[in-house]
């Protein structure tokens, strides 16, 4: 693979040399993904081949030696940068995985960034919101569909933002069968029908919920290449099988072709709950939905799974040492 080939040269190249990485615009990122990271003894990422140093950093709070010192600023969405460079090679690094539509100034080039990490495969860094080793997926058990009874509820949706899609579809797919929704979007379930899924952290909890449904409606709040986030990937490691729609080019990306269910696949809501039902009566039918957990992945998930937010700080700690290489800083 061509990504973990350059890490691999960059690795030998740099010889040792710490990376420094200050975080000056953290957002959500600093109350999520940064409290879950591990350090060495000398402060440096733990499970990563370039020794680096990542800490979070108000700009004012910086003192003259850490702000000539940095190799980079790294601020999520929206730019917290200091005026002007300490030195040429020092970098100002963006993170965003807001789409687009949601978010236009999180895709403002006029911003003076040198690396960009978001969800599209032609940044600089490209990242997916794969948060874990997907390695594991494959250990994971499939819904029991043996367990549930006749007139058991069989999809979940989780969401908080509401888009005229997700309303007008959840309404047409509600006329035919039912549909368990716990989030803000046309919530008709209360999350304490499942009490041991209540007092968790609330990604844990949301999981939790969506682990108790054989199906799962991954409805995105856009359509833009290569935008998939936890609705899909995050049901891979809980054993359940996404309904998706979102990014135009998500099959190119999947584990296997017969992963998912789209949508699009119908030519009626009426279509996909009639196939939905018929797989909650077939087992045999089902579990064709599970079988890529033993077969060869594609390509392209693997290095969606390589460069991912799983994988996140260590690869713009890698980019970064790998542009001070070739820029001849690393000295």
């Amino acid at each position: 693979m061509k990504w973990k080939q350059r890490h691999y040269i960059t690795g030998y190249l740099n010889k040792d040399r710490k990376v420094k990485i200050y975080i000056t615009n953290g957002d959500w990122y600093a109350t999520q993904d940064l409290l879950k990271l591990k350090y060495n003894y000398d402060g440096t990422l733990t499970n990563c081949d370039i020794p680096c140093i990542w800490k979070a950093k108000n700009l004012e709070n910086l003192t003259p030696k850490e702000f000539k010192s940095a190799d980079a600023f790294f601020c999520v969405n929206q730019p917290s940068l200091p005026k002007m460079k300490a030195w040429k090679g020092q970098k100002f690094v963006q993170y965003t995985l807001e789409p687009k539509t949601h978010c236009p100034q999180c895709h403002d080039k006029t911003h003076l960034f040198d690396i960009r990490a978001t969800f599209d495969r032609n940044s600089d860094i490209p990242t997916s919101y794969i948060r874990m080793d997907s390695k594991h997926w494959r250990s994971i058990t499939p819904f029991d569909i043996t367990k549930l009874s006749k007139d058991s509820k069989f999809i979940s949706f989780i969401a908080s933002h509401w888009t005229q899609f997700r309303e007008n579809f959840i309404s047409s797919l509600e006329s035919h069968i039912p549909v368990a929704s716990f989030g803000g979007v046309r919530r008709n379930t209360d999350w304490h029908i499942h009490p041991e899924c209540v007092n968790l952290e609330y990604f844990s909890s949301k999981n939790c919920i969506i682990s108790k449904y054989p199906f799962y409606l991954s409805i995105e709040n856009s359509q833009e290449n290569d935008y998939s986030t936890e609705k899909l990937w995050d049901t891979f490691n809980l054993g359940v099988v996404p309904v998706i729609w979102g990014a135009p080019n998500t099959r190119s990306y999947l584990p296997h072709p017969k992963s998912a269910i789209f949508i699009e696949d119908f030519n009626s809501t009426k279509a996909l709950a009639d196939y939905l039902k018929y797989l909650v009566n077939n087992e045999t039918a089902y579990l064709e939905y599970h079988k890529w957990r033993t077969m060869k992945l594609s390509d392209e998930f693997e290095k969606r799974s390589y460069l991912s937010m799983h994988n996140l700080e260590c690869n713009v700690c890698r980019e970064v040492a790998r542009l001070r290489i070739i820029e001849g800083y690393n000295t």
